[in-house]
């Protein structure tokens, strides 16, 4: 069984990596290669500030748990963005989506809870 506070920080970070994704994508309609615009290219710094957020939390997990436990969960991180993009992009979704993620926590349902000491 996967640590609570591990699994917990896990997901915190996935959820933070998703919305680390909305910022880029958010950014990417101002981006270019000028490094001295990008500085102030509030939204990639905040999908960029995200991402690193999401990534210690990850680690941190990780310093508790074993990543076999640990690294499924990070698939939900595919669910978020579909929430995310679906919410706050307008894109929309599908049977086919929606069937996939149910798949998707299925998978990892059956890695993490099944998966033995």
């Amino acid at each position: 069984m996967v640590s609570l506070l591990a699994a917990g920080l896990t997901v915190l970070g996935t959820i933070t990596g998703a919305f680390g994704s909305l910022y880029l994508k958010k950014g990417a309609e101002d981006f270019n290669l000028n490094i001295l615009e990008q500085i102030r290219n509030k939204s990639l710094i905040t999908g960029i500030s995200l991402f690193v957020l999401g990534i210690l939390l990850y680690i941190y997990a990780l310093s508790l748990e074993r990543l076999s436990l640990l690294y499924p969960l990070t698939s939900l991180s595919y669910i978020w963005i579909a929430l995310i993009s679906e919410k706050f992009l307008g894109e929309r979704m599908n049977k086919h989506k929606w069937l996939g993620i149910l798949l998707i926590i299925l998978g990892i349902f059956l890695v993490t809870f099944f998966s033995g000491s």
